[in-house]
């Protein structure tokens, strides 16, 4: 497969998957986890690939969610290229800059996230009038109920730093960020020396008992059901139409 909005390279038993759209904040498009899924899948087949780090191009986004000015001209933005529920590799972040909206689903998705020290974190759904729903539940495996429904209430009018995302628990690790990758990989390195079959096990097994990545599956049904009155009103349309337009939404609640 030919990609064109991400980068997907393999070195000794790493796979590097990057988010390659730096010009619009590396936001996600429908081709992108077209191409995601694609990537995931073959490093998930790969029987030499033992680790997985996963980054953005650039210096100064991670993922800043769906593309909300191409879901305003009708492009669609959905499906997310998931990390694969039986991916039992380990899944490293490398966040590399700005975190928002849907890059909050490769935060939870993943085993761990390291970060560069300039790097932020928000979740701007309800600014725009969508609901953060898979980002915000997930999440809150990671980090404090209180400090998840925070964020997700307060939209582009809260954003915390690296260092307050290290002490939340969300990064378990800060670099400067030229160190950041060569970091990543040494750290998926050490992974690599250990025992694969014990590192695939202890990964499936913490995984189903914590359940990190399915205790949400009723509440996303549910929370579906929820979310699908919004994307039926006017707001829905106008949230990224105002983006689009950069001028504040004129909200009518319906």
């Amino acid at each position: 497969m030919a990609y064109r909005y991400i980068f997907y390279e393999k070195k000794g038993q790493i796979a590097y998957v990057t988010l390659n759209r730096p010009e619009v904040g590396n936001s996600h498009i429908a081709a992108m986890g077209e191409e995601l899924t694609e990537a995931w899948n073959d490093a998930n087949r790969d029987e030499n690939i033992r680790v997985a780090i996963l980054t953005g191009a650039g210096d100064r986004f991670f993922c800043t969610g769906a593309d909300a000015k191409a879901a305003s001209q009708g492009i669609p933005v959905t499906p997310w290229g998931d990390i694969p529920e039986n991916f039992w590799k380990p899944a490293i972040l490398a966040i590399n800059g700005v975190c928002a909206g849907g890059g909050w689903h490769f935060v939870w998705q993943s085993d761990f996230a390291i970060c560069a020290d300039h790097a932020t974190f928000l979740e701007p759904h309800v600014s725009i009038g969508w609901v953060p729903l898979r980002e915000m539940m997930g999440l809150a495996n990671r980090a404090p109920l209180s400090v998840v429904l925070r964020m997700a209430f307060m939209g582009t009018k809260e954003r915390i730093d690296a260092k307050r995302a290290y002490e939340l628990g969300i990064i378990t690790e800060v670099v400067p960020y030229p160190q950041l990758m060569s970091r990543a990989t040494e750290i998926a390195e050490a992974i690599c020396e250990q025992g694969p079959l014990a590192v695939a096990a202890t990964k499936e097994a913490l995984h189903r008992a914590y359940e990190l990545r399915f205790a949400q599956r009723e509440a996303f049904v549910y929370g579906d059901l929820l979310r699908e009155r919004t994307h039926l009103s006017e707001d829905f349309i106008e949230g990224p139409r105002a983006f689009a337009q950069k001028r504040k939404p004129v909200w009518k609640g319906r």
